[in-house]
């Protein structure tokens, strides 16, 4: 980038600010990392995979940024060849088949045979390239759509000089076609967005924040017009910025996480770098921040964060000894162009220091001295440097009194937005042998965290990143017309580095899971890849903010077994998972497959009636929430239903009754005659009981072992009917007694007799 590009020093300084302005990443490309690569013996390769990616002028959240870009052991390594052997609801294998994964990066080798199925079509549906012109896609007024027509034809006339992009594409979802080396989810399909342009003599590529957002709005409604639920990974970010979810670009993929996108991010690269300081404010008190800057850097940022409630005065110090205070804007101070603005937002405010020379900027002798004037706030304050540097080493902040330098804090944006799936790096493999037969190794040991690695918290505190991913010498796809580099395997395959690969390995999973549970949410997949990572105690507190939940490990699902008891073998039922419904027997148990991390609701048939043989199957529970891998025991409990029989009514204790339980039951003891009948029927008693076998019952019970049906037996006493008899004899006798007497008496009346005398 020199003066002949421009016309004017207007233009020059208004091209440089927007590259100074934004975050850059260093790609491990092929002239960084051979510079560390001993031709004799066992070579050492440094830490490398790197990429900018720059932001241009923002729309609504503030001013635009840059953004930094960041098999065969990885894979395995993650247990991803176990889950490959599951089958999905439709009896397909899960291996990300009917899910696409969004890519915006340098390209992608579309030629490559990894990027093929065995039937020949392409796995590639649509690109992208934002930097040719000719054919742009709907809603779009620049660029170059590629159909998958024409990527089948090889008339797409993109292509991916870098390799970083075909590197990503090929972990997350490559075939293995040309090689042993399948990606994660090797039936995922792709949607591939080329952004930005390369910097460095091609050691840097940088991207703007628009056309990033313009990539992840093409990926969103691609896949929503083919029906396909998408991950979109972001192997980029930036070292500038709140680190709590406020950038203009976090704030967009928050938009779209919520509309059913998952997006998984790079945690950066900056996890060994001195790119972050910070400290408490004291009112009188004043701290001289410093900073060295790499040669051949033509542009610096400082972002300066206070919560609200605090202010300060800035003032800064230049390596020709003069002050400013701030606010500057856009003066030029010996050949440096320098800004130093104040901004406001939700999450607080953050100073801005721009610093941009087309010479080169002076390596030493810059600061800002902090000085509070307000302490209403938290009082600490965060602060984060970066830098276009074509150096090999970067730009890093000096010790000094009143700030702390640390590796915390250094999670790259966007993964520090709350809709992310930020994902970290730790070493699977450290040896190599590229197409020359040498033997290659890093310094990196197998199992540990990779130092480069960045580290949270965000500056809001949440735990980050969210799991550690493969990112160590990890062999995928290369671009097979690029020139070959020294790290390559061969012509289809190169070794790469960085946190850049280890987001791809999560994007893939994330997609097996999708293809698993097409309807599950963000938070179900983040919880699913926290549930399922893997943890040693020597990691400390789980979760913090060097491993986050752990390492990354594919078996998200777990088997429950639903089995049946107390059944007969010819009985079924019905359970119902979720919106399914399944039948089960006794010698036909279910085996089903859960997310982790989530709750699973199962529900059985609380009651099954079989009334022709008068006996039901009540559920001894009928609700199970399942959370982890457990056997699921459904028992059911017979109950027999008792007939209880009386010819003369009053019967009690009939219905159903557990098994094995006693049962209790009665009728009428006795029934007198009514009326007259009394005359002609006898008292019936209760005398007793018999079974449907006709067996006598000893007592008014029964063990409820089987249905059962009693039936009441009735003897008859005639004794009250002789006693009637003969009460109505006497009062019969007595009444004809008493008539004939009366009749007498009235009859003496009415013939009065002649009384005489006695003779004496």
């Amino acid at each position: 980038m020199g003066c002949r590009c421009f016309r004017s020093r207007t233009l020059i300084s208004a091209l440089m600010i927007t590259l100074l302005f934004s975050f850059m990443v260093y790609l491990a490309l092929e002239s960084s990392m051979m510079d560390s690569i001993s031709v004799e013996g066992s070579s050492k390769v440094k830490q490398g995979d790197l990429m900018s990616l720059e932001e241009g002028s923002s729309s609504d959240f503030g001013k635009s940024r840059k953004y930094r870009v960041f098999l065969d052991v990885s894979v395995p390594d993650i247990h991803a060849i176990d889950v490959w052997r599951i089958r999905d609801l439709h009896g397909g294998y899960l291996n990300g088949s009917g899910v696409a994964i969004g890519i915006i990066d340098t390209g992608i080798d579309y030629t490559h045979p990894d990027f093929y199925f065995l039937n020949g079509t392409s796995k590639i549906l649509a690109i992208w390239d934002q930097t040719l012109d000719g054919k742009p896609p709907r809603n779009f007024s620049y660029g170059y759509e590629c159909t998958r027509r024409e990527i089948e034809d090889r008339t797409c006339p993109q292509r991916d000089t870098v390799g970083h992009g075909t590197h990503v594409a090929s972990i997350a979802a490559g075939t293995g076609r040309a090689g042993p080396y399948t990606g994660v989810a090797p039936g995922a399909l792709l949607i591939i967005v080329k952004s930005g342009y390369p910097a460095c003599n091609g050691t840097q590529w940088f991207m703007d924040e628009d056309k990033i957002i313009d990539g992840l709005y093409y990926i969103a409604e691609k896949a929503r017009k083919l029906g396909l639920r998408v991950v979109i990974n972001l192997s980029l970010g930036s070292d500038l910025g709140g680190h709590d979810g406020s950038s203009n670009l976090e704030k967009v993929l928050e938009k779209l996480v919520d509309d059913g996108v998952v997006v998984v991010a790079a945690a950066g690269n900056s996890g060994d770098e001195k790119i972050h300081a910070s400290g408490s404010l004291n009112i009188g008190e004043k701290i001289d921040l410093k900073w060295f800057i790499p040669a051949l850097t033509t542009s610096f940022g400082l972002s300066l964060w206070l919560d609200h409630g605090d202010e300060v005065i800035l003032t800064l110090k230049t390596p020709s000894n003069i002050t400013i205070r701030a606010p500057i804007v856009n003066r030029f101070i010996d050949g440096v162009e320098v800004s130093l603005t104040r901004n406001s937002y939700d999450t607080g405010v953050e100073w801005l220091l721009e610093l941009t020379s087309s010479l080169g900027l002076p390596s030493q002798g810059w600061s800002i001295e902090i000085e509070a004037v307000e302490t209403g706030g938290s009082r600490i304050w965060h602060a984060w440097i970066s830098s276009d540097t074509c150096s090999s080493y970067r730009e890093r902040f000096i010790p000094g009194e009143g700030y702390n330098i640390s590796q915390n804090y250094t999670i790259a944006i966007p993964a520090t937005s709350h809709r992310v799936i930020a994902v970290g790096g730790y070493a699977t493999k450290n040896t190599w042998k590229n197409y020359l037969g040498e033997e290659l190794n890093t310094f990196y040991n197998i199992g540990e965290v990779l130092s480069f690695s960045s580290r949270g918290p965000t500056r809001d505190g949440r735990v980050k990143p969210d799991i550690l991913a493969p990112g160590s010498v990890i062999v995928a796809a290369r671009p097979v017309s690029n020139r070959y580099s020294r790290l390559d395997i061969d012509r289809y395959y190169t070794v790469k580095h960085g946190t850049s690969m280890s987001s791809p390995h999560a994007a893939g999973v994330a997609a097996i899971i999708l293809q698993f549970k097409p309807n599950a949410s963000y938070i179900d997949i983040l919880n699913a890849l926290r549930s399922s990572a893997r943890w040693s105690e020597e990691y400390g507190e789980r979760p913090n903010n060097i491993w986050g939940w752990g390492r990354l490990d594919a078996r998200v699902f777990y088997n429950v077994s639903i089995r049946l008891e107390g059944l007969p073998e010819d009985v079924s039922t019905n359970i119902y998972v979720n919106d399914s419904i399944e039948s089960i027997s006794i010698d036909k148990p279910i085996e089903k497959i859960f997310l982790k991390g989530s709750t699973t609701q199962v529900r059985v048939q609380k009651m099954i009636e079989i009334l022709e043989k008068s006996v039901r199957y009540i559920a001894e529970k009928e609700t199970f929430i399942i959370r982890d891998k457990e056997e699921v025991i459904v028992s059911y409990i017979p109950e027999y239903y008792l007939e209880v029989e009386s010819e003369l009514g009053g019967e009690y204790g009939d219905g159903w009754y557990k098994r094995d339980t006693v049962a209790v039951f009665s009728a009428r003891s006795y029934v007198f005659p009514e009326g007259l009948e009394i005359l002609f029927k006898p008292i019936y008693i209760l005398s007793g009981w018999i079974d449907e076998e006709g067996r006598i019952l000893q007592e008014n019970k029964i063990v409820m072992d089987s249905p059962h049906k009693v039936k009441a037996i009735y003897s008859q006493d005639y004794g009250l009917l002789y006693t009637g008899w003969i009460i109505i004899s006497s009062s019969v006798i007595l009444t004809i007694v008493i008539i004939l007497k009366y009749a007498r008496s009235r009859r003496d009346s009415l013939n009065p007799k002649q009384h005489y005398p006695r003779p004496l």
